[in-house]
């Protein structure tokens, strides 16, 4: 190890500023040691080994005191002449995050007192360090029972494998972040593809809104829409039933609907749309004193223009028989916008799984990760929801976080994927004791991590929005390491987006828009004509093309 500086003044337990030795640099994200401020005595008394602890930098300055305000330099520097001193004055501080040591134990520590001031800075080698984080990942797995480790990518600029437990995911959830683009459901992607790879193989289940999922295909999911697991709708409650004709269940025709749906369900009868405006017509005069003729009318018109659900004969799929076959289930939610449905299909699936799982929980046969994208959607923050449909009438947002809160433990666990933290309801935050995050640029977003993640720090705000495509700062019950680290993602799977680029389909829209004028312009589809003035702007690329 080199020494490359000294610990300055105004350190603690949790923060070390040091001055760097001229002729070295630190650099940013770079891991360091120092000595354990107690160890180090006895060490010098020949009792116990120089104990390192561990430190990160998040940011380097310059300082020179002659070019402070005030200063001579500033005052040179307005003359256009040297300061007289120059660079000879300048120093470097970089500030550092204390991290934590191995103790003799082999535990690891959190720092309980801060370093002295003038302590030495080391910078390791990478063999040094490697070993360092190769103990440290040991001290994690307890034993081949408790973990089941799926390799994501490397350590960045260290080239140390990073692992993640399938077990803790199953068992505690993550909550994957991160900006359009940056990765993040790339990463949820290679991370199922991967564990083909591993025996036995979990099994997830996919609630795909945009079929970015649907490159799964070629490792063996099966792909379903969702409106094959929309509940019956004998199992459906009055509130809801209303909510998918379009009606406020809190108006006098939501509550005669609801009223007529739950009367229905206790005489054990089938829910048309003929048996439903049947008993609506019967409970009329008992639950409107006014106006019974006009909200009759409407709910007839309803009916017939929305209540198309009602006699639906395709045939409902169970998910847990689903989830049974197949080890990678795909739930398509692209198929369409009606987002009433998607809610309530959403809804009935998670509720499903959870209450399978407490059925098994003592048979041991029953475990799955439930992968949802754009989770604000589902269960938006209140106050600043993204209004796309209604999930709080519909109690879609509700069921997801009592699953979150609940389902850990009966090994269902949960990948819950968003580019915007901020609008997520802070219950699912709070409740993923494993995160990936992403590059994220938005000071709300990373206040949400921050102020809501197990691992919160404020130190964040310099590390997210540096990170590069495909990079993500990851920490929680599934890593190896008790503490964020950034980690290089191994991608050889993409999203399957659309086929071309923008370019690219523009030069196709204007092939056909040319071939469409030439066709108007003759009948029999041939090229007379073109000597026109009308052809003679049309590129002669395009015309090529055309033969």
């Amino acid at each position: 190890m080199k020494e490359i500086g000294y610990v300055m003044s105004g350190c603690n337990q949790r923060l070390a500023p040091f001055v760097v030795k001229e002729g070295f640099k630190a650099f940013i994200n770079q891991y360091y040691f120092v000595p354990h401020p107690i160890h180090s005595v006895k060490a010098e008394e020949g009792y116990n080994p120089l104990v390192p602890v561990l430190i990160r930098v998040f940011k380097v300055t310059p300082y020179n005191p002659e070019m402070d305000v005030g200063g001579f330099g500033p005052i040179a520097g307005k003359k256009g002449e040297p300061a007289r001193y120059g660079k000879r004055l300048e120093y470097e501080i970089a500030w550092a995050e204390i991290l934590g040591y191995v103790n003799e134990n082999g535990k690891w520590c959190k720092l309980e007192c801060s370093p002295g001031t003038w302590d030495p800075v080391f910078e390791p080698d990478n063999d040094e360090i490697s070993r360092f984080f190769t103990l440290l990942s040991s001290q994690r797995l307890t034993g081949e029972d408790q973990a089941y480790m799926i390799k994501i990518g490397v350590h960045r600029g260290l080239r140390i494998p990073v692992f993640l437990d399938l077990n803790a995911l199953a068992k505690g959830h993550m909550f994957i972040s991160g900006m359009t683009r940056s990765g993040k459901s790339t990463f949820a992607i290679n991370l199922i593809a991967k564990s083909r790879e591993i025996n036995p193989r979990p099994h997830f289940v996919i609630f795909d809104r945009r079929s970015e999922y649907s490159i799964l295909t070629d490792f063996g999911a099966m792909m379903i829409p969702y409106h094959r697991f929309l509940p019956r709708a004998r199992l459906l409650n009055g509130e809801t039933v209303a909510s998918r004709l379009g009606v406020n269940p809190r108006t006098s025709l939501g509550r005669l609907i609801s009223e007529s749906v739950e009367a229905l369900a206790a005489e054990e009868r089938d829910i048309t749309k003929e048996s439903l405006m049947e008993k609506a017509e019967n409970l009329a005069s008992m639950l409107l004193s006014r106006d019974k003729d006009r909200i009759l009318r409407r709910l007839d018109w309803t009916l017939r223009t929305k209540g198309g659900f009602l006699e639906a004969r395709e045939e409902v799929l169970d998910i847990i028989e689903a989830i049974m076959k197949n080890e990678i289930l795909v739930i398509d939610f692209s198929v369409d916008t009606d987002v009433d449905q998607q809610h309530l299909a959403a809804k009935h699936i998670i509720k499903e799984i959870v209450e399978s799982a407490m059925v098994h929980r003592n048979d041991g046969d029953f475990a799955v990760i439930v992968v949802i994208e754009e989770v604000q959607y589902l269960a938006p923050e209140k106050g600043l929801k993204i209004e796309v449909g209604n999930p709080e009438r519909i109690g879609v947002d509700k069921t997801l976080v009592e699953a979150i809160s609940q389902a850990g433990g009966y090994n269902v666990g949960f990948l819950i994927l968003t580019q915007r933290p901020a609008y997520v309801s802070k219950s699912i935050i709070s409740q993923c004791n494993s995160v990936a995050c992403f590059r994220l640029m938005s000071g709300n977003d990373q206040e949400a991590i921050i102020r809501y993640s197990e691992y919160g720090n404020e130190r964040f705000s310099d590390y997210l929005p540096g990170l590069a495509d495909h990079e993500a700062m990851v920490w929680g019950i599934a890593s190896p390491v008790p503490f964020p680290i950034i980690v290089e993602i191994d991608v050889k799977v993409f999203p399957r987006k659309a086929g071309v680029t923008a370019k690219q389909a523009w030069e196709k829209m204007a092939r056909i828009r040319v071939s469409s004028d030439l066709q108007k312009r003759s009948p029999l589809h041939s090229f007379r004509g073109f000597d026109s003035e009308e052809a003679k702007g049309i590129p002669q690329s395009n015309l090529k093309s055309l033969h």
